[in-house]
C-alpha cells in the first residue's frame, strides 16, 4: 500500500511540475492587419486608385489625420511572458500614398527596425524645494498652533490680531 502511495505522489508531482513549466511559456497576440508582399506587388503607382486599393488590400487601419492622401495598414505581434511587460517582437506598417486625383504615387513597407522612440510630453511642471511626505506635513504643523489661536480665530502668523487685521 505504501508503494502505491509513493507512486501516486510521484505522479502528481510530475504532473504539477509539467503544469508549472507550461505556465512559463510565452503567449503571442497578433494585432491589426498588414498585407503580404504578394498583395503589395499588385498595386501599381499611377494606375491604381483608392477604390482599387480598397478592393485589393481592404480597409486601411488608419488614414492620415493631416493629409487624407496617405493610408496606413499596420500589424504587430506581441509576446507576453508570465508577469513581465508585453514586448512587441514584430511590426509591419504599409503606407500607401495618393495624389490629388486619387492615384497611387508610392507604396512603402516598414518594419520594427524602422521605428523610432517618441518621447511624449508629460505636461508635468517640476517643483523645486523639499518634497514632504504626508506624515511630515501632519507632524510639521503640530508645534505651530496652540488652543488659543485655534479657538479665537487668529492665524498662526499674526501674533495678536485676526487674519487680515494686525
Amino acid at each position: 500500500m505504501s508503494s502505491f502511495r509513493v507512486k501516486a505522489v510521484g505522479g502528481l508531482g510530475a504532473v504539477a511540475a509539467a503544469m508549472l513549466l507550461a505556465a512559463c511559456e510565452p503567449t503571442y497576440t497578433n494585432h491589426g492587419f498588414a498585407p503580404q508582399l504578394a498583395d503589395l506587388d499588385t498595386i501599381n503607382a499611377g494606375e491604381d486608385t483608392r477604390g482599387s486599393v480598397m478592393r485589393k488590400l481592404g480597409r486601411p487601419s488608419t488614414i492620415s489625420s493631416f493629409d487624407s492622401n496617405a493610408w496606413y495598414y499596420d500589424a504587430s505581434k506581441v509576446e507576453t511572458y508570465a508577469f513581465y511587460e508585453p514586448k512587441v517582437i514584430e511590426r509591419k506598417v504599409v503606407a500607401v500614398q495618393f495624389d490629388e486625383n486619387g492615384l497611387v504615387t508610392n507604396v512603402a513597407s516598414y518594419g520594427l527596425e524602422d521605428g523610432q522612440i517618441v518621447d511624449l510630453i508629460t505636461r508635468r511642471t517640476p517643483t523645486y524645494g523639499r518634497e514632504l511626505t504626508v506624515l511630515q506635513q501632519v507632524f510639521g504643523n503640530l508645534g505651530r498652533f496652540n488652543a488659543d489661536q485655534v479657538f479665537s480665530g487668529r492665524s498662526p502668523g499674526t501674533p495678536g490680531g485676526t487674519p487680515g487685521n494686525p
